[in-house]
């Protein structure tokens, strides 16, 4: 079952990718976004693993999350799972007119997943929304 959020941010790619690359400061400005960690050492790469916690609806749920598909300035994919359903969440920039598409979405298969896609179609729109409200605010 596939997700996914789109919006247009008003600002180049580099300042929006600072945004994502930003990870531990989510909570800041995320409110469903509880935390989150680097549990490898050094920047965000392929490889790399995440310790992200997330409420969604009245449920709050830990995630190892590892990334997949890494390429600056354009896409994160990672993958994770948690109460027997897989998760795969994926972040996309393009360049449009003189701003920013952001794509932010995932897909889930398992046990959960009807309810796990409802809270991240709900969780990929909010992260849309504050991304354009954060980049678009600090100019």
């Amino acid at each position: 079952m596939r997700f996914e959020s789109s919006i247009d941010i008003d600002a180049p790619a580099d300042r929006v990718w600072a945004l994502i690359d930003r990870l531990e400061e989510w909570p800041q400005w995320m409110p469903s976004i509880k935390n989150i960690e680097r549990v490898s050492q050094g920047p965000l790469a392929s490889g790399s693993q995440l310790s992200v916690t997330a409420r969604v609806s009245r449920i709050t749920v830990r995630l190892l999350m590892t990334v997949v598909e890494f390429v600056p300035e354009r896409t994160v994919v990672m993958r994770g799972s948690a109460l027997g359903t897989n998760l795969t969440r994926f972040y996309k920039l393009e360049p449009v007119n003189n701003g920013t598409r952001v794509t932010v979405g995932g897909e889930v298969s398992g046990a959960l997943a009807l309810l796990a896609r409802r809270g991240g179609q709900a969780i990929s729109a909010e992260i849309a929304r504050a991304a354009k409200k954060r980049v678009e605010q600090s100019e």
